[in-house]
Order: structure tokens, then sequence, then C-alpha cells
């Protein structure tokens, strides 16, 4: 009889502990519980799988065709190209030497297109030898060579438009200042002039192998361009470009 008393007094205990147990998990389960944003109740904060999709509508009709716009037009826009190439001719000034030249200095201008008020007798220092970084240079004539107002000339054969001119003396000569004249005829020719009037005097060399670039207040078009010496450093020693953008 106690036997069965006291194996009914452990039952009960026994079911009191687990009833406390499953008492205190559903506590903890409803303290967890949290509703997203569309009010649909979710354990610990989970969202739950996406619903399935439902079935696509049905498509309208094609709408009617619009009419023909006007005949399009080809333009080119060579502004961002003209802008590339002035910041290369401010950063490198060769840039407009090698890619704007007349052809003084590769030879497009021929032998005979240049011509001079005098020529030494060594033909090393002949008109044609003015080419800017050649390894010979214009010279006059022995009697002239240290003479204001001789001058190299340029035919480009046709009117070209210039913009301006390279110049570089040469062993150990050199211009230090110069003008310029033009025309389309050698009966005729203008020297370039400021807006005064005035002949203008272009700044030459320093020394007799640095390249100085001096460039026209407006571009010119013309056929023949003579460079005048107006002083020099001992003796007139020169070799040039024109350049044409």
């Amino acid at each position: 009889m106690m036997t069965s008393v006291i194996a009914h007094v452990l039952a009960l205990a026994l079911a009191a502990n687990l009833a406390t147990l499953v008492l205190s998990q559903n506590e903890q389960i409803c303290l967890n519980v949290q509703r997203d944003p569309q009010g649909v109740a979710n354990i610990n904060g989970v969202p739950g799988p996406p619903g399935k999709r439902g079935i696509p509508g049905v498509q309208g009709p094609q709408g009617t065709k619009g009419d023909p716009g006007p005949p399009g037009r080809c333009e080119c826009d060579r502004s961002e190209v003209v802008e590339l190439k002035e910041m290369l001719f401010r950063l490198h000034p060769n840039f407009r030497e090698e890619m704007c030249s007349v052809g003084v200095k590769n030879g497009t201008v021929r032998d005979e297109d240049m011509t001079a008020s005098s020529n030494y007798w060594d033909r090393r220092y002949i008109s044609y030898a003015g080419r800017l970084d050649g390894d010979k240079f214009w010279h006059p004539d022995a009697s002239k060579y240290q003479s204001p107002g001789e001058w190299l000339q340029v035919d480009l054969r046709t009117p070209t438009t210039v913009t301006g001119i390279v110049t570089q003396g040469a062993s150990g000569y050199w211009m230090t200042s110069f003008k310029v004249s033009l025309g389309n005829s050698t009966d005729q020719l203008q020297v370039i002039q400021d807006v005064d009037g005035n002949d203008v005097i272009f700044q030459g060399n320093t020394d007799h192998n640095t390249h100085v670039q001096n460039m026209f207040l407006n571009p010119i078009k013309a056929r023949y361009f003579r460079l005048i010496v107006v002083t020099f450093h001992r003796y007139i020693g020169l070799r040039l470009e024109y350049l044409t953008c």
C-alpha cells in the first residue's frame, strides 16, 4: 500500500515539473513572435518565403506607328579636338611644330623654293640649308653676314594659311630680332604690322640651338614668306620653320 502511494506522489511531482517546463517554453516562444511590415507573424524576425507568382495578364494590343521624323544631317563637332590640341600646344610647344609645319624641316618645301638675299660661298650654308634642326644653316655672303636687312624667303607654291614661325640659330650665331613680310607676289610683299600700322619686330633667339616660336596675331594666307634680319649675335645664322595651324 505504502509503495503505491509513493509511486503516485512521484508521478504527480514529475507531471508538475513537465507542466512547468512546457509553460516556460511557450512563454519564450510568445516573447519572440514578431510581425513583418505586411503584418504576417514570424518567429525571431525571419520573413517567410514569398508567395506563388500569379498568372500573367493578357497583353494589350500594339500601339499605332508614329510619324517618321525629319531627315537627319551629319555634323562634325571638332570643338573637343581643338580644345585637346590647344592643351597639348600649351604643355608641349614642340607638338605644334611637329603637327603643324608647312614642310621646311621635312623637305616638303623644295630646295628651289627657298631663296635668300645672298648666300655664303660654301653650299653648306646656302638658302635651302636653313631648315629647322638641320645639320647645316643659312649664312649670308661673307660681306653681308653682319648686315641687317638680309633675308631668307620660302615659297609655299600656293597661298597657304600660316599662323607662326619657329627660328633657330646655328654654330654660335643667331638672330635676336626680325621682321616677316609676305604676299602672293615677290613684287608686292608687305611687312606684318600691328594695329597702329607699325612693323612688328619679333623676338629672336638667345642661343644657337633652342627653338623660339612666335605666333602671328592672326592667321595669314599668302604664298611667299620672307624673314628679314633686324639684329643678331656675332653673325647671321638661321634655321627656320613656318606653322600652318
